[in-house]
């Protein structure tokens, strides 16, 4: 079996323009890669010369980038796709998205934002606010939508909103990007045995909130990647 790799989004970062020395931190802290956070004012996404400084500074520490994030809400979704724009010259297969609003309107907004990604080689998964439940994602998914989507399962939320290895099966079909909280009283030896048995094979991206140093943040993900690691072996 191949290694399970492990990241950290730059969403730890959020509230500062993304720097050099952000991805040499979480490199420092053995991750191997990172989910790109697209947030205005963290990353200029329209800016050619910003995405070069991101792709040299990624290779400079190592890291691999696995995924990219933003937050599609009422305003549309021309900052997404603005950000889907980066594939053109760093690669990566998976764009999260974050949808508020009925579910007609982000069936809208994840149709537009598939068509723009097909010939970028890019998978939209939903990480959905309001289609949140497992099953309801599913349903969106398979009937609500014609457009090739795939889902993004936070399995803390997944946990809070009830059975985790139940809502773990219930996507597995479609499962493309998992994120990790820190803080959580999840049975981690339960849930990554389920992931490894519906055959996820993608990376593990821990989402951080900024409490307290970020260094912190990471030394904490890093010592709870250690506990996950000797999970995964002995399953």
């Amino acid at each position: 079996m191949a290694k399970r790799l492990f990241g950290v989004s730059t969403h730890l970062y959020r509230a500062q323009r993304l720097n050099r020395d952000h991805l040499r931190e979480i490199a420092a802290h053995g991750f191997e890669v990172v989910e790109l956070a697209t947030a205005p004012g963290h990353v200029d996404c329209s800016n050619p010369a910003a995405v070069a400084d991101v792709q040299q500074w990624l290779a400079e520490a190592g890291l691999q980038l696995a995924a990219m994030y933003a937050r599609v809400g009422a305003e549309g979704t021309e900052h997404a796709e603005q950000a889907l724009l980066v594939a053109r010259r760093i690669p990566v297969k998976v764009f999260v998205v974050q949808l508020d609003g009925t579910r007609e309107v982000t069936r809208r907004h994840v149709e537009r934002l598939a068509e723009a990604a097909r010939p970028l080689g890019v998978t939209i998964a939903i990480d959905g606010a309001d289609l949140s439940r497992p099953g309801s994602l599913v349903h969106f998914v398979e009937e609500d939508t014609e457009a090739d989507v795939a889902i993004c399962l936070d399995l803390g939320r997944a946990h809070r909103d009830g059975d985790l290895a139940d809502a773990i099966e219930t996507v597995a079909e479609h499962l493309v990007a998992v994120r990790l909280p820190l803080d959580s009283t999840i049975d981690w030896p339960s849930a990554l045995t389920t992931v490894q048995k519906v055959g996820y094979e993608g990376p593990l991206m821990f989402d951080l909130e900024t409490r307290g140093s970020t260094k912190d943040m990471l030394a904490r993900a890093r010592t709870a990647r250690e506990k996950m690691e000797r999970w995964l072996t002995s399953t």
